[in-house]
């Protein structure tokens, strides 16, 4: 493991090794934190018990998705373990800027802010056609921004919403929601969640 799926212009070349180190030692600090063995941490966030221990000795790196579980499992954002940089209540990430990660097989996710408290979290997500991602819900609400492309919205208990280029949907993210690329060419959107979730 020497390489990290991270890309953009501002992005010195990432020590895979380096990061899975780090990262394992953030999350060791945060369970012991709150009292909880590492058998109580993968009954949270549905991760086996033997994957945790390698996140926790710097032997593996999880998908971004893993990692959104564990970290809302230990009420922290993967956002913020991916970037524990010095807290900034200000931020600027030009065009062509900030960190990108892979979410899913197809998809992609941009953070458009560094590190910081901030109350709110922007992220520039694409999409390949027919790639979605499903989450269970979360605190907060989230509003999502088409800018290419169309996309599906499915809220549990409502009719599916599909929303074009320009169409601002908002919604309680703590309904569990599906949200899929519509489009042959896939979709390009910003979603913004508040607090921060991811």
């Amino acid at each position: 493991m020497t390489d990290a799926t991270v890309s953009g212009n501002d992005a010195r070349p990432v020590d895979g090794d380096a990061v899975a180190a780090t990262l394992g030692a953030a999350l060791r600090r945060l369970r012991k934190a709150q009292g909880l063995t590492l058998q109580q941490l993968a009954s949270r966030c549905g991760l086996s018990q033997p994957f945790l221990s390698q996140l926790e000795n710097g032997k593996a790196m999880p998908s971004l998705m893993a990692l959104h579980y564990v970290a809302q499992a230990l009420e922290t954002t993967a956002h913020s373990l991916l970037q524990p940089r010095e807290r900034l209540d200000i931020s600027l990430v030009r065009h062509g800027e900030g960190e990108t990660y892979q979410l899913v097989e197809g998809a992609s996710v941009r953070f458009l802010t560094r590190g910081g408290s901030h109350l709110m979290e922007p992220n520039e997500v694409e999409f390949d056609p027919g790639t979605g991602t499903v989450n269970a819900g979360h605190e907060g609400e989230e509003v999502i921004y088409v800018l290419e492309g169309c996309l599906r919205v499915e809220l549990e208990g409502s009719p599916p919403v599909v929303l074009a280029q320009g169409d601002v949907y908002t919604y309680p993210a703590t309904i569990p929601h599906t949200i899929t690329a519509a489009s042959q060419v896939g979709c390009r959107f910003l979603v913004v969640s508040s607090p921060p979730s991811f």
